[in-house]
Protein backbone atom coordinates (compact mmCIF):
# COMPACT_ATOMS: atom_id res chain seq x y z
CA UNK A 1 0.00 0.00 0.00
CA UNK A 2 1.57 3.10 -0.87
CA UNK A 3 1.54 6.11 2.17
CA UNK A 4 1.55 9.65 0.88
CA UNK A 5 4.46 11.73 2.13
CA UNK A 6 3.82 14.59 3.68
CA UNK A 7 6.33 17.61 3.01
CA UNK A 8 8.08 17.90 6.48
CA UNK A 9 8.31 21.64 5.29
CA UNK A 10 8.43 23.82 9.14
CA UNK A 11 9.38 26.89 7.90
CA UNK A 12 5.66 28.63 8.27
CA UNK A 13 6.03 27.25 11.14
CA UNK A 14 8.78 28.63 12.98
CA UNK A 15 6.94 31.42 15.18
CA UNK A 16 5.37 28.62 16.37
CA UNK A 17 7.77 26.33 17.36
CA UNK A 18 9.66 29.22 19.44
CA UNK A 19 6.86 29.82 20.98
CA UNK A 20 6.59 25.79 22.10
CA UNK A 21 9.91 26.33 23.65
CA UNK A 22 9.54 29.56 25.43
CA UNK A 23 6.35 28.49 26.81
CA UNK A 24 7.65 25.11 28.17
CA UNK A 25 10.69 26.51 29.66
CA UNK A 26 8.25 29.21 31.68
CA UNK A 27 6.77 26.10 32.70
CA UNK A 28 9.98 24.46 33.79
CA UNK A 29 10.98 27.46 36.09
CA UNK A 30 7.97 27.23 37.97
CA UNK A 31 10.09 24.48 39.88
CA UNK A 32 12.79 27.45 41.10
CA UNK A 33 12.44 30.47 42.47
CA UNK A 34 13.12 33.31 40.01
CA UNK A 35 11.85 36.67 40.25
CA UNK A 36 8.12 37.27 38.68
CA UNK A 37 8.57 40.35 37.42
CA UNK A 38 11.52 39.05 35.10
CA UNK A 39 9.66 36.58 33.62
CA UNK A 40 6.74 38.88 32.58
CA UNK A 41 9.17 41.48 30.76
CA UNK A 42 11.50 38.60 29.19
CA UNK A 43 7.92 37.32 27.85
CA UNK A 44 6.88 40.36 26.93
CA UNK A 45 10.52 40.71 24.85
CA UNK A 46 10.34 37.27 23.37
CA UNK A 47 6.46 38.17 21.74
CA UNK A 48 7.82 41.46 20.89
CA UNK A 49 10.83 39.36 18.63
CA UNK A 50 7.93 37.09 17.56
CA UNK A 51 6.46 40.22 15.50
CA UNK A 52 9.58 39.93 12.40
CA UNK A 53 9.23 36.08 12.22
CA UNK A 54 5.23 36.01 11.90
CA UNK A 55 6.06 38.45 9.07
CA UNK A 56 9.13 36.61 7.36
CA UNK A 57 8.31 32.81 7.58
CA UNK A 58 5.50 33.43 5.51
CA UNK A 59 4.03 30.17 3.33
CA UNK A 60 2.77 26.63 4.28
CA UNK A 61 3.98 24.03 6.70
CA UNK A 62 3.38 20.04 6.70
CA UNK A 63 2.09 19.75 3.20
CA UNK A 64 -1.48 22.06 3.17
CA UNK A 65 -1.99 21.81 6.98
CA UNK A 66 -0.57 25.00 7.85
CA UNK A 67 -0.71 27.99 5.84
CA UNK A 68 0.81 31.52 7.23
CA UNK A 69 -0.39 33.84 4.78
CA UNK A 70 -1.59 37.69 4.79
CA UNK A 71 -4.93 37.13 6.55
CA UNK A 72 -3.11 34.43 9.00
CA UNK A 73 0.14 36.93 9.54
CA UNK A 74 -2.39 40.13 10.51
CA UNK A 75 -4.91 37.89 13.22
CA UNK A 76 -1.45 36.54 14.87
CA UNK A 77 -0.36 39.87 15.27
CA UNK A 78 -3.22 40.73 16.94
CA UNK A 79 -2.86 37.69 19.21
CA UNK A 80 0.69 38.79 19.97
CA UNK A 81 -0.19 42.39 21.04
CA UNK A 82 -3.31 41.11 23.12
CA UNK A 83 -1.19 38.69 24.85
CA UNK A 84 1.55 41.45 25.59
CA UNK A 85 -0.94 43.96 26.80
CA UNK A 86 -2.32 41.18 28.97
CA UNK A 87 0.87 40.22 30.67
CA UNK A 88 1.48 43.41 31.54
CA UNK A 89 -2.42 43.84 33.30
CA UNK A 90 -1.55 40.74 34.92
CA UNK A 91 1.75 42.13 36.28
CA UNK A 92 0.45 44.94 37.64
CA UNK A 93 -2.65 43.02 38.95
CA UNK A 94 0.08 40.49 40.82
CA UNK A 95 1.26 43.28 42.78
CA UNK A 96 -2.16 42.94 45.37
CA UNK A 97 -3.52 39.70 44.24
CA UNK A 98 -2.81 36.36 45.11
CA UNK A 99 -1.91 34.42 41.70
CA UNK A 100 0.28 31.73 40.63
CA UNK A 101 2.87 33.66 38.50
CA UNK A 102 4.94 31.03 36.36
CA UNK A 103 2.04 29.17 35.29
CA UNK A 104 -0.05 31.80 34.50
CA UNK A 105 2.29 33.05 32.24
CA UNK A 106 2.58 29.38 30.82
CA UNK A 107 -0.51 29.22 29.96
CA UNK A 108 -1.14 32.35 28.56
CA UNK A 109 1.68 31.50 26.10
CA UNK A 110 0.01 28.53 25.47
CA UNK A 111 -3.43 29.69 25.02
CA UNK A 112 -1.64 32.27 22.10
CA UNK A 113 -0.03 29.48 20.48
CA UNK A 114 -3.33 27.65 20.23
CA UNK A 115 -4.70 30.86 18.38
CA UNK A 116 -1.65 31.33 16.07
CA UNK A 117 -2.15 27.79 15.32
CA UNK A 118 -5.58 27.77 15.01
CA UNK A 119 -5.61 30.35 12.63
CA UNK A 120 -3.30 28.46 10.48
CA UNK A 121 -4.83 25.35 10.74
CA UNK A 122 -6.36 23.97 7.03
CA UNK A 123 -7.02 20.51 7.87
CA UNK A 124 -10.37 19.42 10.82
CA UNK A 125 -7.59 17.53 12.86
CA UNK A 126 -5.07 20.46 13.11
CA UNK A 127 -7.83 22.55 13.61
CA UNK A 128 -9.57 20.66 16.57
CA UNK A 129 -6.66 20.27 18.29
CA UNK A 130 -5.35 23.85 17.83
CA UNK A 131 -8.71 24.94 19.69
CA UNK A 132 -8.66 22.57 22.39
CA UNK A 133 -4.73 23.78 23.34
CA UNK A 134 -6.21 27.15 23.57
CA UNK A 135 -9.60 26.18 25.68
CA UNK A 136 -7.77 23.81 28.04
CA UNK A 137 -5.26 26.56 28.78
CA UNK A 138 -8.39 28.74 29.54
CA UNK A 139 -10.22 27.05 31.86
CA UNK A 140 -6.78 26.66 34.21
CA UNK A 141 -6.12 30.43 33.70
CA UNK A 142 -9.92 30.91 34.85
CA UNK A 143 -9.36 28.83 38.12
CA UNK A 144 -5.90 30.57 38.59
CA UNK A 145 -7.03 31.56 41.73
CA UNK A 146 -7.15 28.22 43.39
CA UNK A 147 -8.77 29.86 46.64
CA UNK A 148 -11.03 31.71 44.94
CA UNK A 149 -14.99 30.45 45.05
CA UNK A 150 -16.24 32.89 42.40
CA UNK A 151 -13.09 31.69 39.97
CA UNK A 152 -13.22 27.93 40.74
CA UNK A 153 -17.02 28.77 39.98
CA UNK A 154 -16.38 30.31 36.99
CA UNK A 155 -13.86 27.46 35.88
CA UNK A 156 -16.28 24.68 36.62
CA UNK A 157 -19.28 26.35 34.47
CA UNK A 158 -16.44 27.20 31.47
CA UNK A 159 -14.98 23.69 31.64
CA UNK A 160 -18.52 21.98 31.38
CA UNK A 161 -20.04 24.03 28.65
CA UNK A 162 -16.67 24.02 26.64
CA UNK A 163 -16.76 20.38 27.08
CA UNK A 164 -19.99 20.37 25.22
CA UNK A 165 -19.50 22.47 22.88
CA UNK A 166 -16.34 20.02 22.11
CA UNK A 167 -18.22 17.14 21.71
CA UNK A 168 -21.25 18.98 19.48
CA UNK A 169 -17.75 20.47 17.34
CA UNK A 170 -16.25 16.52 17.49
CA UNK A 171 -19.83 14.96 15.85
CA UNK A 172 -20.06 17.67 13.11
CA UNK A 173 -16.25 16.45 12.05
CA UNK A 174 -16.80 13.10 12.25
CA UNK A 175 -20.09 13.93 10.10
CA UNK A 176 -18.04 15.65 7.62
CA UNK A 177 -15.62 13.16 7.25
CA UNK A 178 -18.16 10.53 6.73
CA UNK A 179 -19.28 12.94 3.86
CA UNK A 180 -16.24 13.67 1.91
CA UNK A 181 -13.77 10.86 3.28
CA UNK A 182 -11.25 13.58 4.33
CA UNK A 183 -10.14 16.19 7.12
CA UNK A 184 -8.30 18.58 4.54
CA UNK A 185 -9.77 22.00 3.95
CA UNK A 186 -8.86 21.57 0.23
CA UNK A 187 -10.22 18.28 -0.23
CA UNK A 188 -13.28 18.73 1.39
CA UNK A 189 -14.08 21.56 -1.12
CA UNK A 190 -13.55 19.03 -3.67
CA UNK A 191 -15.89 16.59 -2.28
CA UNK A 192 -19.02 18.60 -1.29
CA UNK A 193 -21.27 16.91 -3.61
CA UNK A 194 -21.14 13.69 -2.32
CA UNK A 195 -23.10 13.49 0.17
CA UNK A 196 -24.59 17.12 0.52
CA UNK A 197 -27.62 16.16 3.38
CA UNK A 198 -24.72 14.70 5.62
CA UNK A 199 -22.02 17.20 4.66
CA UNK A 200 -24.69 19.80 5.75
CA UNK A 201 -25.33 18.28 8.84
CA UNK A 202 -22.06 18.01 9.74
CA UNK A 203 -20.99 21.86 8.99
CA UNK A 204 -23.73 22.77 11.22
CA UNK A 205 -22.73 20.91 14.07
CA UNK A 206 -19.31 22.13 13.65
CA UNK A 207 -20.66 25.68 13.72
CA UNK A 208 -22.60 25.25 16.58
CA UNK A 209 -19.59 24.11 18.26
CA UNK A 210 -17.57 27.34 17.12
CA UNK A 211 -21.05 29.75 18.20
CA UNK A 212 -20.03 28.47 21.82
CA UNK A 213 -16.39 29.39 22.02
CA UNK A 214 -17.52 33.09 20.76
CA UNK A 215 -20.41 33.62 23.10
CA UNK A 216 -23.33 34.10 20.30
CA UNK A 217 -26.65 33.56 21.78
CA UNK A 218 -28.29 30.85 22.41
CA UNK A 219 -24.79 28.99 23.16
CA UNK A 220 -23.67 32.27 25.73
CA UNK A 221 -24.54 30.83 29.16
CA UNK A 222 -21.28 30.49 30.37
CA UNK A 223 -19.87 33.99 29.49
CA UNK A 224 -21.49 36.26 32.11
CA UNK A 225 -20.15 33.85 35.09
CA UNK A 226 -17.07 33.20 34.04
CA UNK A 227 -16.01 37.31 32.73
CA UNK A 228 -17.27 37.90 36.23
CA UNK A 229 -15.39 35.58 38.21
CA UNK A 230 -12.01 35.53 36.64
CA UNK A 231 -9.05 37.55 37.58
CA UNK A 232 -10.25 40.82 35.82
CA UNK A 233 -6.55 40.20 33.12
CA UNK A 234 -7.73 36.94 32.50
CA UNK A 235 -11.08 38.48 31.10
CA UNK A 236 -9.58 41.19 29.05
CA UNK A 237 -7.71 38.13 27.53
CA UNK A 238 -10.61 35.71 26.85
CA UNK A 239 -12.89 38.26 25.88
CA UNK A 240 -11.14 39.78 23.24
CA UNK A 241 -8.42 37.13 22.18
CA UNK A 242 -9.70 33.71 21.52
CA UNK A 243 -12.64 35.64 19.57
CA UNK A 244 -10.28 37.03 17.11
CA UNK A 245 -8.90 33.50 16.71
CA UNK A 246 -12.08 31.73 16.31
CA UNK A 247 -14.00 34.48 14.52
CA UNK A 248 -10.72 34.75 12.14
CA UNK A 249 -10.33 31.30 11.30
CA UNK A 250 -14.10 30.52 11.24
CA UNK A 251 -14.43 33.37 8.38
CA UNK A 252 -11.67 31.66 6.47
CA UNK A 253 -13.23 28.67 6.85
CA UNK A 254 -17.01 29.44 5.71
CA UNK A 255 -15.43 31.81 2.84
CA UNK A 256 -12.97 30.13 1.43
CA UNK A 257 -14.09 26.55 1.73
CA UNK A 258 -17.93 26.71 1.55
CA UNK A 259 -18.50 29.73 -0.72
CA UNK A 260 -21.07 27.32 -2.43
CA UNK A 261 -23.21 26.96 0.62
CA UNK A 262 -23.35 30.45 1.70
CA UNK A 263 -27.02 30.49 1.47
CA UNK A 264 -27.80 28.04 3.72
CA UNK A 265 -24.57 28.95 6.74
CA UNK A 266 -25.14 32.76 6.21
CA UNK A 267 -29.24 31.84 6.97
CA UNK A 268 -28.06 30.57 9.74
CA UNK A 269 -25.85 32.84 11.20
CA UNK A 270 -28.17 35.99 10.79
CA UNK A 271 -30.71 34.21 13.15
CA UNK A 272 -27.64 34.06 15.76
CA UNK A 273 -26.48 37.38 14.98
CA UNK A 274 -29.71 38.94 15.90
CA UNK A 275 -30.48 37.20 18.69
CA UNK A 276 -26.61 37.95 19.97
CA UNK A 277 -27.11 41.75 19.12
CA UNK A 278 -30.88 42.04 20.31
CA UNK A 279 -30.16 40.00 23.85
CA UNK A 280 -26.21 40.91 24.84
CA UNK A 281 -28.22 44.75 24.66
CA UNK A 282 -30.96 44.42 26.18
CA UNK A 283 -29.02 41.77 29.12
CA UNK A 284 -26.12 44.59 29.68
CA UNK A 285 -28.85 47.78 30.42
CA UNK A 286 -29.14 46.58 34.22
CA UNK A 287 -25.83 44.90 35.34
CA UNK A 288 -24.27 46.59 37.99
CA UNK A 289 -21.22 45.08 38.12
CA UNK A 290 -18.77 46.58 35.16
CA UNK A 291 -17.65 42.95 34.19
CA UNK A 292 -20.69 41.28 33.71
CA UNK A 293 -21.78 44.38 31.53
CA UNK A 294 -18.86 44.42 29.84
CA UNK A 295 -19.08 40.77 29.46
CA UNK A 296 -23.20 40.98 28.11
CA UNK A 297 -21.04 43.55 25.73
CA UNK A 298 -18.67 41.51 24.48
CA UNK A 299 -21.57 38.80 23.66
CA UNK A 300 -23.18 42.18 21.23
CA UNK A 301 -20.09 42.63 19.80
CA UNK A 302 -19.83 39.60 18.69
CA UNK A 303 -22.90 39.46 17.03
CA UNK A 304 -21.66 42.43 14.92
CA UNK A 305 -19.26 40.86 13.55
CA UNK A 306 -20.88 38.06 12.62
CA UNK A 307 -22.82 40.83 10.09
CA UNK A 308 -19.11 40.47 8.31
CA UNK A 309 -18.79 36.99 7.67
CA UNK A 310 -22.83 36.90 6.70
CA UNK A 311 -21.70 39.10 4.19
CA UNK A 312 -19.60 36.26 2.47
CA UNK A 313 -17.11 38.24 0.85
CA UNK A 314 -13.36 38.64 1.03
CA UNK A 315 -14.43 42.45 1.51
CA UNK A 316 -16.49 41.64 4.53
CA UNK A 317 -13.82 39.05 6.08
CA UNK A 318 -11.50 42.01 6.19
CA UNK A 319 -13.75 44.30 7.57
CA UNK A 320 -14.26 41.52 11.06
CA UNK A 321 -10.38 41.56 11.15
CA UNK A 322 -10.16 45.28 11.57
CA UNK A 323 -12.61 45.08 13.44
CA UNK A 324 -11.30 42.18 15.75
CA UNK A 325 -8.12 44.59 15.92
CA UNK A 326 -9.98 47.80 17.60
CA UNK A 327 -12.24 45.47 19.73
CA UNK A 328 -9.07 44.28 21.30
CA UNK A 329 -8.01 47.58 21.90
CA UNK A 330 -10.69 49.15 23.36
CA UNK A 331 -11.67 46.00 25.63
CA UNK A 332 -8.30 45.39 27.01
CA UNK A 333 -7.84 48.96 27.70
CA UNK A 334 -11.56 48.89 29.70
CA UNK A 335 -10.77 45.79 31.90
CA UNK A 336 -7.55 47.66 32.45
CA UNK A 337 -9.67 50.81 33.91
CA UNK A 338 -11.65 48.43 35.71
CA UNK A 339 -8.07 46.90 37.47
CA UNK A 340 -6.98 50.65 37.82
CA UNK A 341 -10.06 51.89 39.36
CA UNK A 342 -9.91 48.56 42.11
CA UNK A 343 -13.47 48.49 41.69
CA UNK A 344 -16.60 46.06 39.71
CA UNK A 345 -19.56 47.78 41.41
CA UNK A 346 -20.47 50.73 38.48
CA UNK A 347 -22.15 53.28 41.38
CA UNK A 348 -18.09 53.03 43.23
CA UNK A 349 -17.51 54.90 39.68
CA UNK A 350 -19.13 58.14 40.48
CA UNK A 351 -17.20 61.03 40.72
CA UNK A 352 -13.79 59.66 39.56
CA UNK A 353 -13.22 62.24 37.71
CA UNK A 354 -12.18 64.39 40.76
CA UNK A 355 -9.62 62.10 41.93
CA UNK A 356 -8.32 60.63 38.66
CA UNK A 357 -8.59 63.23 35.79
CA UNK A 358 -6.22 61.25 33.19
CA UNK A 359 -7.85 57.66 34.02
CA UNK A 360 -11.22 58.99 33.41
CA UNK A 361 -10.51 60.53 30.36
CA UNK A 362 -8.74 57.07 28.97
CA UNK A 363 -12.23 55.59 30.39
CA UNK A 364 -14.01 57.92 28.42
CA UNK A 365 -12.48 56.94 24.95
CA UNK A 366 -12.75 52.91 25.93
CA UNK A 367 -16.78 53.36 26.70
CA UNK A 368 -17.05 56.00 23.38
CA UNK A 369 -15.59 53.62 21.24
CA UNK A 370 -17.27 50.50 22.47
CA UNK A 371 -20.26 52.45 21.68
CA UNK A 372 -19.21 53.59 18.58
CA UNK A 373 -19.04 57.17 19.04
CA UNK A 374 -16.67 59.47 16.41
CA UNK A 375 -14.17 59.52 16.26
CA UNK A 376 -12.61 56.42 18.32
CA UNK A 377 -11.09 53.91 16.48
CA UNK A 378 -15.48 52.06 17.36
CA UNK A 379 -17.14 54.04 15.14
CA UNK A 380 -14.73 53.71 11.82
CA UNK A 381 -14.94 49.88 12.06
CA UNK A 382 -18.43 49.22 12.94
CA UNK A 383 -19.44 51.81 10.11
CA UNK A 384 -17.30 49.47 7.95
CA UNK A 385 -19.30 46.23 8.57
CA UNK A 386 -22.35 47.76 8.55
CA UNK A 387 -21.45 49.27 4.92
CA UNK A 388 -20.43 46.43 3.80
CA UNK A 389 -23.64 44.23 4.94
CA UNK A 390 -25.41 47.31 3.25
CA UNK A 391 -23.41 46.83 0.31
CA UNK A 392 -24.16 42.87 0.00
CA UNK A 393 -27.93 43.78 0.62
CA UNK A 394 -28.43 43.30 4.27
CA UNK A 395 -29.87 46.56 4.73
CA UNK A 396 -32.84 45.16 7.29
CA UNK A 397 -30.04 43.82 9.15
CA UNK A 398 -27.57 46.41 9.91
CA UNK A 399 -30.37 48.53 11.14
CA UNK A 400 -31.32 46.14 13.50
CA UNK A 401 -27.70 47.00 14.71
CA UNK A 402 -27.69 50.50 14.51
CA UNK A 403 -30.62 50.59 16.85
CA UNK A 404 -29.30 48.29 19.19
CA UNK A 405 -26.38 50.44 19.13
CA UNK A 406 -28.04 53.38 20.15
CA UNK A 407 -29.33 51.09 22.96
CA UNK A 408 -25.64 50.26 24.03
CA UNK A 409 -25.36 53.97 24.37
CA UNK A 410 -27.39 53.56 27.60
CA UNK A 411 -24.88 51.25 29.84
CA UNK A 412 -21.81 52.71 27.96
CA UNK A 413 -22.73 56.42 28.57
CA UNK A 414 -23.99 56.08 32.08
CA UNK A 415 -20.53 54.85 33.23
CA UNK A 416 -19.31 58.15 32.24
CA UNK A 417 -22.08 59.83 33.19
CA UNK A 418 -21.46 58.63 36.98
CA UNK A 419 -17.83 59.69 36.26
CA UNK A 420 -18.09 63.46 35.36
CA UNK A 421 -21.99 64.14 36.38
CA UNK A 422 -22.40 62.24 39.83
CA UNK A 423 -20.93 63.42 43.10
CA UNK A 424 -18.63 60.40 44.42
CA UNK A 425 -19.64 58.22 47.16
CA UNK A 426 -16.20 57.42 48.48
CA UNK A 427 -12.51 58.52 47.91
CA UNK A 428 -11.46 55.85 45.21
CA UNK A 429 -8.10 53.45 45.03
CA UNK A 430 -6.13 53.09 41.97
CA UNK A 431 -3.07 51.27 40.64
CA UNK A 432 -0.32 53.26 40.57
CA UNK A 433 1.98 50.45 38.45
CA UNK A 434 3.64 51.52 35.25
CA UNK A 435 2.74 48.47 33.61
CA UNK A 436 -1.00 49.05 33.80
CA UNK A 437 -0.32 52.87 33.06
CA UNK A 438 1.56 51.86 30.04
CA UNK A 439 -1.13 49.59 28.54
CA UNK A 440 -4.22 52.15 29.56
CA UNK A 441 -2.09 54.60 27.47
CA UNK A 442 -1.29 52.28 24.44
CA UNK A 443 -4.78 51.31 24.33
CA UNK A 444 -6.26 54.66 24.44
CA UNK A 445 -3.84 56.25 22.24
CA UNK A 446 -4.04 53.41 19.75
CA UNK A 447 -7.99 53.59 19.91
CA UNK A 448 -8.09 57.40 19.05
CA UNK A 449 -5.03 57.23 16.59
CA UNK A 450 -6.82 54.21 14.23
CA UNK A 451 -10.15 56.74 14.76
CA UNK A 452 -8.72 59.83 13.09
CA UNK A 453 -6.32 57.73 10.61
CA UNK A 454 -7.93 54.55 9.59
CA UNK A 455 -6.25 54.22 6.38
CA UNK A 456 -3.72 52.46 8.56
CA UNK A 457 -5.58 49.67 9.53
CA UNK A 458 -8.48 49.39 7.02
CA UNK A 459 -7.55 46.41 4.62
Amino acid sequence: MNIPQVPLNFHALIPEICLTAFASLILLLSLIRINKFLLIWSSVLFLSFLFPLIIIYEGKALGEFFLNDFSAIYLKIIIILGTILSLLLLSSYLRSRLIILKDSIALLLFASLGMMLLVSSRELISFFVSLELMSLSLYALVAIRKYDIRANEAAIKYFMLGGISTAIMLFGIALLYGATNSTEFLAIFQNLSRNPELFLTGLGLFIVGLCFKVALVPFHMWAPDVYEGAPTPVTAFISTLPKVAVLGAFGRILIEIFPNYHAQWSSFLIVLAVLTILLGNILALPQKNIKRMLAYSSIAHGGYVVLGLIVGTETGFNAVMTYMLVYALMNIGAFGMVIAFNEEEIEYYKGLNKFHPVLSFAMLIFMFSLTGVPPTAGFIVKFNIFLQAIKAGYTWLVIIAVLFTVVSAYYYLRVVMYMYMKDPIKVPESFRHRELHIVIALCAIGVLILGVLPFFYII
